[in-house]
């Protein structure tokens, strides 16, 4: 019994280490900012928890990103959730950064969904400087893939 209490232990503290390692300060490259209607699902195939912003080690990145939102024609309307299936943001990070991802203004349900069906969004950096990004949704990343595979 003390010996499986032993082991524990020092898994419990080398995770602690590694741990600390991962999250040192300067251990990551950026930090990425989402709008309200933006949620990030994972990152690099990884669930990530929902919040605001996200950091991000230098390198290239895969983030699985879903749209949601309500709209109300009127007070009196309870409103409609239009919500998209998984989006796929493809980016490079490089150096210390912090980004915003940014849609464009979608005031009607008919808009929301129209951006669902053929997104587009801008990354820009502290500066206001676009930064080079790609969103696919899931049958073009699948077919991005594939095409890639028969290279």
């Amino acid at each position: 019994m003390s010996a499986y209490k032993i082991s524990a232990s020092r898994f419990s503290a080398a995770l602690l280490v590694i741990t600390g390692l991962f999250m040192a300060p300067g251990s990551f490259a950026a930090e990425l900012n989402l709008p309200d209607n933006l949620a990030i699902k994972a990152i690099d195939g990884q669930a990530v928890s929902n919040f605001d912003s996200h950091k991000l080690a230098a390198g290239e990145h895969v983030v699985e990103i879903q749209y949601r939102d309500i709209f109300a024609v009127n007070a009196d309307d309870s409103g409609a959730w239009v919500k998209s299936g998984p989006l796929y943001l493809t980016l490079t990070v490089a150096g210390q950064q912090s980004l915003q991802l940014q849609l464009p203004t979608l005031d009607t349900e008919v808009e929301a969904n129209a951006f669902i069906r053929s997104p587009q969004l801008q990354v820009v950096d502290e500066a206001g400087q676009a930064v080079p990004a790609e969103v696919m949704t899931h049958g073009g990343l699948m077919a991005d893939w594939l095409a890639q595979l028969r290279r």
